[in-house]
């Protein structure tokens, strides 16, 4: 395989690389682009050695690889020109994520109850709770979001900046970003409207079961 350093290829030690191996149905499912999966085989042995020096466990490997894959795959099909570069953009991506998970275990180790963990360790980031909290309401929104607004948040996810979305949509930044927070907010007005719906229902049979 080419691409690996001499330190890569000359490793020794009780721990060696596993075979290159993501899940097939992951594969397909996930659209992972089949150059992409190239650029993973190649770069395999430098992931594992980059994931055993940040995270001390090699075997998170197959993991990070896949994410990885999937995020590279979804940034090619939104736009051709990653792939001019596409295993370096690959590589920049492996290292970003494993930074991140490396500074959110660190900051987050486990220290008594849940309740003690906010003043027991201090969070570095601003409010990671918020920050988690806002992923899971993405998540919750998307069946929700009209298609153009679901189109930039995938673009987001991307990686795409602002300006980049801008152009693609022929729109200045500031158009851009009004589109996208205007149709959340309507999503969000949605599933608080299916919410409370759900609630009426289910207070309803809730009635009806104890008048049986």
């Amino acid at each position: 395989m080419s691409g690996f350093g001499r330190s890569e290829r000359g490793r020794s030690g009780p721990e060696t690389v596993p075979p290159f191996w993501l899940p097939e149905d992951e594969c397909v499912d996930q659209k992972i682009d089949q150059r992409v999966l190239e650029i993973a085989k190649s770069n395999w042995s430098w992931a594992f050695w980059l994931t055993k020096k940040q995270l001390h466990d090699g075997a998170r490997v197959g993991q990070i690889v896949e994410d990885a894959a999937i995020e590279v795959s979804n940034r090619l099909q939104a736009d051709a020109e990653v792939g001019r570069n596409l295993n370096g953009y690959f590589r920049t991506t492996i290292i970003r994520t494993l930074n991140t998970i490396a500074a959110r275990e660190n900051r987050i180790a486990y220290q008594g109850g849940s309740n003690d963990l906010e003043v027991n360790h201090h969070p570095q980031a601003s409010d990671w709770r918020k920050i988690f909290e806002n992923r899971m309401l993405l998540k919750a929104l998307i069946p929700y979001m009209s298609y153009p607004v679901r189109q930039i948040l995938h673009w987001r996810l991307a990686d795409y900046s602002w300006k980049e979305i801008a152009k693609r949509l022929s729109l200045s930044e500031k158009q851009a970003k009004s589109r996208f927070y205007y149709g959340a907010h309507q999503a969000y007005e949605e599933l608080l409207r299916v919410q409370a719906m759900r609630a009426r229902e289910r207070d309803r049979n809730n009635g009806n079961e104890g008048s049986l």
